[in-house]
């Protein structure tokens, strides 16, 4: 009896480990799906509705990302448990472009094998928390949220795990759309009230320089800005010279360095008014690293490059 007993009470530990490793596995792909949508609208919403122009391999790991939050879904939807490695499948590819991208941006070395020839430029950060959380590395984070989430799904053996949604009583369809939903009305209200801020013109030009108390430092060097301008600036904007596109001769000519510092500074949304191209351009374009010193000389680079000069005093 004591044999039966032990094994009784061994087999019961079994099921309530299996069982926590079921629970623990569902709300971990639930978890995944909600990172997975979040990823997906927040790039749309970067690039729709801030104007940031993704490059090259912001796109790979789009490629990567978009099919993951419909996959995820749909695999709960169908108490598919082949999901995790489906999941694996794309985030894995994801998470090494992501690598790769924080590489370009963040280690010198790696700059040489920059292969955004077209278009903007791999290694400008419109995003630079801290230091070092920039769009792929939240990207990156996405995709390791997900794959942890897919491994611990193949640790769980229970045939019904996903028989309920995130919460016990809850049906998968139930808890798939109310939480993408809830993602996508998060995103959605986050652009129209971004909409809405920049609907009146921006004040970022109309502040008179007198108003202004600061005092511009000298500027950095013309190879400096040259530099900088081909890193950053040359995939929206075209070569510094004449016909330079979506920068006006008037604009450059009538506006002080100051007033042109500033507006670098702010940047300008895509449907603010006084924006004829639609798109975006980013604060500091996209390098908030750049000093006063280094946007003054892209400034006179600029003049420079067009034969103009800046307006009198």
């Amino acid at each position: 009896m004591t044999s039966i007993h032990i094994t009784f009470l061994e087999e019961v530990a079994e099921v309530g480990r299996a069982s926590r490793r079921g629970a623990l596995a569902r709300v971990a792909l639930y978890i995944a799906l909600v990172t997975a949508w979040i990823a997906t609208s927040g790039s749309l919403y970067m690039s729709e509705v801030l104007g940031w122009v993704p490059c090259l391999w912001c796109w790979y790991q789009r490629v990567a990302m978009y099919p993951l939050a419909c996959v995820i879904a749909l695999g709960l939807l169908a108490r598919d448990r082949n999901l995790p490695q489906y999941m694996l499948g794309l985030a894995v590819p994801g998470i090494l472009a992501s690598t790769y991208h924080i590489l370009l941006q963040k280690v010198p070395f790696f700059a040489r094998f920059e292969s955004c020839r077209v278009g903007v430029p791999c290694s400008v950060d419109y995003l630079n928390w801290l230091g070092f959380i920039t769009i792929p590395m939240l990207a990156w984070a996405a995709f390791a949220i997900i794959m942890v989430a897919a491994v611990l799904a193949l640790r769980a053996r229970e045939e019904d795990f996903l028989a309920e949604g995130l919460l016990p009583g809850l049906s998968p369809a139930f808890s798939v759309v109310v939480l993408v939903a809830a993602v996508v009305a998060m995103f959605a209200l986050s652009g129209a009230l971004n909409a809405r801020q920049h609907s009146s013109p921006s004040s970022a030009l109309s502040t008179p320089d007198a108003a202004m108390s600061q005092t511009l430092p000298p500027a950095g060097t013309s190879s400096e800005a040259a530099r900088i301008y081909n890193e950053s600036c040359i995939g929206c904007h075209g070569p510094a010279g004449p016909g330079t596109a979506y920068i006006r001769d008037e604009f450059l000519r009538s506006k002080s360095d100051l007033a042109l510092l500033s507006f670098m500074r702010a940047g300008r949304a895509a449907n603010a008014p006084d924006n004829f191209s639609g798109m975006a351009m980013p604060a500091n374009g996209g390098r908030i690293g750049l000093s006063d010193a280094q946007v003054l000389a892209l400034i006179r680079y600029l003049r420079e490059a067009r034969g103009l000069q800046p307006p009198a005093p």
